[in-house]
């Protein structure tokens, strides 16, 4: 027994201790700062619960690098508390992507109520995730990594085969700021739906300057061809200034939404995406993401060095007191002027850098954090749409 009392009490030392609820929230905390701490674009949604005499850890989850990394943690730390969390979507498609987005525009929200804060919107034929769905609505992940809820009428289910035609089919991208699909070749014939620049559709066939398009849901629709373009144009070109400044300039007097991406109403880093998307480029969703990636050009805000096609951040720079907080993008279009979607006249605006100017903004310069070059840049937290995950899932091999 003498013998024996040591190595028992070095057993009962090295034994995984029961933590205390307060432990394990702290634990998980921890894991959330770690491998979840953007709640955009990734899902975390862990509670602890006691339970006949254990505590159990439920909720979802929507990325396998992080439920890896808190299965193996709660494991290691406390293999006695029971581990119910979920990994969405339950049922795999084998793809990431399972769903098209089945209208010209569909609103994400932090919540599944249609009176909660809108967070983004998301484009028709638009490749996105549906994590899961109850009561008419739909947690969805978009291209962006963007999460919210969504009407799930709004968006089509499709299975590997269906994705599979969906990518081979040839598709076409609208091109215009605003229009409609038809019923028949012909304007006056009964409209089947509204269009915005940027939606995707699949061509059908061509009949006296008309194109006829399919929808997700099977819908088919006929466009006028002269606005459209070809998704090979779209999706593989270069992205070059001249071409980022016509797209701008195609929103001009377009109304500011908090939360908008598309030409019905945009926000300032909505219209920044959507410039670049019409241009084969994939950014970040929001402005302090925008601001992270690219060359820093300047922190004065001056247009010397500017080149179309330059991002200009605004907001508060980093100091002593407070670290830098961006809460507004514009985009540099030349001749000392830029073009951005801004409460200051609550719509989408050509403003100066040049004070003598009468679209100068005397508060401006003072908000001025930094400008940045994304063209011809490394790619670094930003990728030309085509390697995208989720629209390489619907891009065709020819295109």
């Amino acid at each position: 027994m003498i013998v024996l009392l040591p190595l028992l009490l070095a057993f009962s030392f090295a034994s995984p201790t029961t933590p205390t609820i307060a432990e394990l929230n702290e634990l998980l905390d921890s894991l959330r700062e770690t491998h979840a701490p953007d709640s955009r674009i990734e899902l975390w949604d862990v509670q602890v619960h006691a339970a006949q005499g254990a505590l159990q850890v439920r909720g979802n989850l929507s990325s396998q690098k992080t439920f890896d990394a808190v299965q193996q943690a709660l494991e290691k730390q406390y293999p006695g508390v029971v581990n119910q969390l979920v990994l969405l979507p339950e049922k795999e498609t084998g793809t990431i992507v399972n769903a098209l987005v089945n209208n010209s525009v569909i609103h994400l929200r932090r919540e599944p109520s249609s009176t909660k804060e809108l967070v983004t919107q998301v484009l028709l034929g638009t490749p996105v995730r549906i994590l899961k769905t109850e009561r008419g609505k739909s947690l969805i992940q978009v291209p962006d990594g963007y999460i919210g809820w969504v009407n799930t009428a709004e968006v089509q289910r499709v299975n590997q085969q269906e994705l599979t035609a969906y990518k081979e089919s040839e598709k076409v991208i609208y091109t215009v700021q605003a229009g409609r699909s038809y019923s028949d070749p012909d304007v006056e014939s009964l409209p089947v739906s509204d269009l915005v620049i940027g939606n995707i559709v699949c061509k059908v066939s061509q009949q006296a300057g008309f194109t006829q398009v399919l929808y997700p849901d099977g819908r088919r629709g006929w466009v006028e061809s002269r606005e459209l373009v070809s998704a090979d144009a779209i999706f593989h070109q270069t992205t070059v200034q001249d071409s980022l400044v016509q797209t701008a300039l195609k929103f001009h007097g377009i109304p500011y939404l908090w939360g908008g991406t598309s030409s019905k109403n945009i926000d300032c880093s909505g219209l920044i995406c959507n410039v670049y998307f019409m241009n084969g480029m994939l950014l970040p969703r929001d402005a302090n993401m925008q601001a992270m990636i690219g060359r820093e050009l300047t922190t004065d805000f001056v247009s010397d060095a500017l080149e179309p096609g330059d991002l200009l951040f605004f907001g508060r720079k980093a100091s002593a007191e407070a670290e830098e907080k961006v809460t507004h993008v514009a985009m540099y279009i030349g001749g000392g002027e830029y073009i951005h979607s801004a409460g200051y006249r609550e719509r989408v605006s050509i403003n100066s850098m040049d004070s003598t100017q009468p679209n100068f903004i005397e508060s401006y310069p003072a908000m001025f954090v930094r400008a940045v070059r994304i063209v011809g840049e490394p790619y670094e937290g930003f990728r030309p749409t085509a390697e995208n995950a989720f629209y390489n899932e619907i891009i065709r091999s020819g295109e």
